[in-house]
């Protein structure tokens, strides 16, 4: 599966994916992540992505369209002024997510439903925010929850991690995805607990000590929310 941050620090996530199962994924080519870095699209000797909003009266700049809407056609591979109106769909098996303050929030489901897309384009607001037009280019708009952050590249990066960990082959143990929070089965995952058996007073339950399985196992559930 194919991941395109548009993002104007590329650099940002380029490192992130250096390190751990990101990095091995990459590395065996389970996962494929590239950036557009939406300054490569402007015409100015400063490359400006962003200019003051139109009725003034606010305290920060707002990101251009035209460099960000260059940079999704440069993703999904469409030389087209526009894409349909009606849905703002690209094809090419690609799904546009704009990540910015959103009344749908990304949640499991969705994680597992995007592990059957081919093409993943994460865009990554910065700034006071996006020009509004932007909606016509994308074909949904994300957020992580009711905070706010500095621009969308960590929400991207969550993004990543959560479906990239559901693709074939990305996880060692894969049995783990059975029964793990927000699954299917439960909503939150039993607690775990590994060595020592004891800390500063602190006990293992002796259930989980017990080797009866059976026992275990509704403990497990009985523990899950």
């Amino acid at each position: 599966m194919k991941f395109t941050f548009i993002t104007i620090f590329p650099e940002l996530i380029n490192d992130f994916c250096k390190e751990g199962l990101l990095a091995k994924a990459v590395r065996t080519k389970k996962i494929q992540i590239d950036t557009i870095n939406p300054r490569d699209f402007t015409h100015d000797v400063h490359q400006t992505v962003d200019d003051a909003p139109y009725g003034g009266g606010e305290a920060g700049m707002i990101m251009k369209i035209e460099p960000l809407a260059a940079a999704i056609r440069k993703a999904v591979g469409k030389n087209k002024s526009n894409p349909s109106t009606s849905s703002g769909r690209w094809g090419n098996g690609a799904l546009v997510v704009l990540l910015s303050p959103s009344k749908q929030i990304f949640n499991q489901q969705l994680a597992v439903k995007w592990t059957k897309l081919k093409h993943l384009v994460l865009v990554c607001g910065r700034y006071e925010g996006v020009d509004a037009r932007i909606e016509k280019y994308v074909d949904v708009k994300i957020s992580l929850g009711e905070f706010v952050v500095m621009g969308g590249e960590v929400a991207g990066l969550t993004i990543l991690e959560a479906v990239g960990r559901l693709l074939p082959g990305v996880i060692g143990h894969e049995v783990s995805l059975a029964e793990e929070s927000y699954g299917e089965r439960f909503k939150l995952e039993y607690p775990h607990y590994t060595r020592p058996e004891i800390f500063e007073r602190l006990k293992v339950p002796k259930v989980l000590l017990s080797g009866n399985h059976q026992k275990i196992k509704e403990w497990r559930k009985k523990h899950s929310k």
